[in-house]
């Protein structure tokens, strides 16, 4: 499957891509998103009524957006295995951490993506959870996704500290601390929910599920910052 992604997929001629052909480690990895993305399925209820069906239909939305959160980390992964490969002890470590995290992923991502519907459609999903659970929720979900996200920060870390057993180029010295501001940005987002939510939480649970959710909106001006900063120092290796 990599290999047939690889051929249809958008390459940088400065960078060499040492990860072309998957390693068992990289396919093992591919395998646990498949069991993630199937658990998801397994986990919805088999309709036996007409009302079931609706409530099943109903539930199509939190379907797909956990599997589009699924898929964003899986290419993470993919777009780095690509450029670096693991053939590394500590990145194998790191990448055991990985598959676990994923796995783990799936249920909270779930049961918040079941909520946040049924939050603003109104569908009537059976989602069994207490107004004043809530900001724990938004703090059960953070902390997962600030765990993804360092880990994969640790692996562009490490690659970045064997550059010269990798042999990287400049731009690829530049691509690899450029993509560790990024992912600085992706998991300090949650952990900043994390904090505003515990903080608020003293005094209201309602304003500190709203502050944990809306501090995700930093996302936009942040990665646009990022981008525009990527794409600047981008044009100045095509000029050498």
């Amino acid at each position: 499957m990599r290999n047939e992604l690889f051929k249809n997929r958008h390459h940088d001629p400065r960078i060499n891509y040492r990860g072309v052909n998957g390693s068992r480690l990289e396919n093992l990895t591919d395998a646990v998103f498949g069991i993630a993305i199937t658990l998801l399925i397994f986990n919805l209820s088999n309709p036996n009524s007409f009302s079931d069906l609706l409530t099943f239909t109903k539930t199509l939305p939190a379907f797909l957006i956990s599997i589009s959160f699924i898929l964003m980390i899986w290419n993470e992964h993919l777009d780095f295995s690509e450029i670096f490969t693991l053939n590394d002890t500590r990145l194998t470590i790191l990448n055991t951490l990985f598959i676990a995290l994923v796995i783990f992923y799936v249920y909270p991502l779930r049961f918040l993506t079941l909520f946040l519907t049924n939050f603003f459609f109104n569908t009537a999903i059976d989602v069994n959870i207490e107004g004043d659970q809530v900001p724990y929720l938004m703090i059960y979900y953070g902390f997962i996704a600030f765990a993804l996200y360092f880990v994969i920060f640790l692996f562009y870390f490490r690659a970045y500290e064997v550059k010269s057993e990798l042999q990287l180029n400049e731009f690829e010295r530049f691509y690899t601390k450029s993509q560790k501001i990024r992912l600085l940005i992706m998991f300090s987002v949650p952990l900043v929910s994390i904090l505003l939510t515990v903080t608020v939480n003293q005094y209201s649970f309602i304003w500190a599920s709203v502050v944990g959710g809306v501090t995700y909106f930093l996302y936009t001006p942040l990665i646009i910052v990022w981008y525009n900063y990527h794409q600047k120092k981008s044009k100045e290796f095509e000029k050498i």
